[in-house]
């Protein structure tokens, strides 16, 4: 199957969060919590594989691996290659537009939530840096050959290290 790149779409990609969002408040309402869009489809120009990334932090370290065992129940499944201690990472494909939901489940505050939302600023103040964001995970696709834990680990470094030139984080 081959992968294609899809123009940033707002309404396209805003409409698949919000509705995303409503279902996870309806699912977790016992919990606290923060729901924000990361990634490229939360930015002007940004691109992507129908893949919409979705941030979702709560203030109790615990409350991650319960909130992922009940979103299991909701059709999400966990990706533990790419979860690590203290951030959970879940999809679910959707059947509207042939959407990937991607969540990410963290403690606020802590070291991953911090970098994803630099991450978002640094795109959001640049055109020229989406651009290069863009052109970076196409050649990437092209280079890794579908490999999707190849593709996964070298877009993080990536991430990291354009985060790292312009934040200190603290561990």
């Amino acid at each position: 199957m081959k992968k294609e790149y899809l123009d940033y779409k707002p309404e396209l990609w805003d409409k698949a969060f919000i509705s995303e969002r409503n279902n996870l408040i309806f699912a977790l309402p016992d919990f606290k919590m923060n729901i924000e869009h990361i990634g490229a489809t939360s930015v002007n120009s940004g691109r992507s594989f129908r893949n919409v990334d979705i941030l979702l932090s709560v203030s109790n370290f615990s409350d991650i691996y319960t909130i992922a065992m009940l979103l299991e129940t909701k059709g999400y499944k966990e990706i533990r290659e790419l979860s690590t201690l203290g951030v959970v990472v879940l999809v679910k494909q959707k059947k509207v537009n042939r959407q990937t939901i991607t969540l990410r489940v963290v403690q606020y505050g802590e070291e991953f939530y911090r970098r994803a939302l630099a991450f978002k600023t640094l795109l959001q103040e640049s055109s020229d840096r989406i651009q290069r964001y863009n052109i970076f995970r196409e050649e990437l696709i092209k280079e890794v050959n579908l490999d999707i834990a190849s593709y996964n680990k070298t877009k993080y470094e990536y991430i990291n290290n354009l985060v790292d030139e312009h934040f200190k984080f603290e561990k």
